[in-house]
């Protein structure tokens, strides 16, 4: 097959793998697991994008999110299979052979191509994304559900499915929060050295640390927004669970400046308005110092408040992180 052929039969198949996509997702049986899944495109389009990363580090991210949602795996395990099942398609057959060629001459993980089986295997949902759809595709399926610009980039993204969550609809407090001039979380080097990294975080610009700490919640697989500098309820920070609405104050502090009961119960002032609680799920108070026992004793009255001072930020990094 010549160079131009098999570039337009490439097309060809993309298009179609990206019409399996769009079926998929049309089928989700609610809005919550639609949102779950669209969400989870604009993260994987957000590892594709980073020219920073290694082939390898990029398909360990993608199964990595994959495999932390159950509605993903759900809804894409039938995309997986139509495609090991190529063979019966509709697709021309100059198209149909297009397939394993592009998978065994794509480079991939330890610079080896891949063959259709890998479609049954772990590395299924990173071979189908890095070597057939890309980002132009998962482009292309996020505008079959949005217009496009609410597809262009993560944020309109995240807001576009947020607008359509019954459970913020309830909470204006919170809808007047996030929609203004909300911000991406990033994720910034960090060095593997514990002293240098308790250095690191210290010297952080305070807003460049909440960008930090709520790239966990995003890396993690859950739509995360950080919040302008200043806005009305001192919340830094929100990241959607399945449970509801996880919200994050950031105090990066000296480590001889403690966070004392004063601030907490100022927290707690938040989490209790009467709009705004029943949203929220989990709360986490950061800080790059630590909590007096004062706060302690006053944090543990309420089970929604999650207190991390900086050994914890330290285990995140070192350990990883998982939503409690």
């Amino acid at each position: 097959m010549e160079y131009s052929e098999h570039t337009k039969s490439k097309g060809k198949v993309r298009a179609w793998i990206i019409s399996l996509f769009i079926k998929a997702i049309r089928s989700c049986s609610s809005e919550e697991d639609r949102i779950d899944v669209i969400t989870w495109l604009a993260l994987i389009r957000e590892i594709l994008a980073n020219s920073s990363l290694p082939v390898a580090t990029k398909a360990k991210n993608i199964y990595r999110l994959t495999d932390s949602k159950k509605t993903v795996k759900i809804m894409f395990n039938s995309v997986m299979e139509a495609i090991k099942n190529y063979k019966n398609s509709d697709l021309p057959f100059a198209v149909k052979i297009t397939i394993p060629v592009t998978l065994g001459s794509a480079c991939f993980v330890g610079g080896q191509g891949v063959g259709i089986a890998a479609f049954g295997s772990a590395i299924g949902m990173p071979v189908l994304v890095l070597i057939f759809l890309g980002t132009a595709g998962i482009t292309a399926v996020l505008e079959a559900f949005l217009s496009n610009s609410e597809a262009r980039n993560y944020i309109s993204v995240i807001l576009a499915m947020l607008a359509k969550d019954e459970l913020l609809r309830r909470s204006k407090k919170l809808q007047k929060t996030i929609v203004k001039d909300p911000v991406k979380a990033k994720s910034f080097n960090m060095p593997n050295d514990e002293k240098e990294l308790r250095y690191k975080l210290l010297k952080m610009d305070p807003f460049d640390f909440e960008r930090h700490i709520m790239s966990f919640f995003q890396n993690s697989g859950l739509p995360t927004i950080v919040t302008k500098k200043s806005n009305d309820y001192g919340i830094d920070g929100f990241a959607r669970h399945a449970n509801g609405y996880i919200i994050v104050q950031c105090k990066r502090w000296a480590s001889d400046n403690p966070v004392g009961r004063p601030e907490i119960q100022k927290w707690k002032g938040v989490i209790l308005d009467e709009e705004i609680k029943n949203a929220i799920w989990k709360t986490y108070f950061v800080t790059t110092s630590y909590f007096t026992k004062d706060a302690i004793e006053n944090a543990a009255l309420n089970n929604k408040i999650i207190l991390v001072n900086m050994d914890t930020i330290i285990e995140w990094h070192l350990k990883g992180f998982s939503v409690n």
